[in-house]
């Protein structure tokens, strides 16, 4: 049992971590609208869905009422991926821009 808290604490460690690093990306881009800012937003509500679930396995957080709730935030953060990336899809396309994965003709 401890070494699995051990693991727990030291996967808890790493996601703050990495919260920080792209809390920071997030913070250094200044502009909402920018694709840094975005994906590091996504990124930090996805790690948060993994902070929960590892908090509930470690018993610090009661999730009684609330077992898929990393689900749920897992699910929050795909959805907003997708529409980043259509949005940004179609306002190239919109724009005319050539997009970098098109085949010359």
């Amino acid at each position: 049992m401890s070494e699995v808290f051990l693991l727990g604490d030291l996967t808890l460690v790493l996601l703050l971590i990495a919260v920080g690093i792209f809390g920071s990306l997030a913070v250094q881009s200044k502009n909402a609208r920018s694709f840094q800012f975005q994906i590091a937003i996504i990124l930090i509500i996805w790690i948060t869905g993994e902070i929960v679930d590892i908090l509930g396995d470690m018993g610090l957080l009661q999730l009684t009422n609330f077992e898929i709730l990393p689900s749920i935030i897992h699910m929050i953060a795909m959805i907003l991926i997708s529409v980043v990336f259509w949005l940004r899809f179609y306002y190239a396309k919109r724009s005319g821009k050539r997009l970098t994965d098109e085949l010359y003709e």
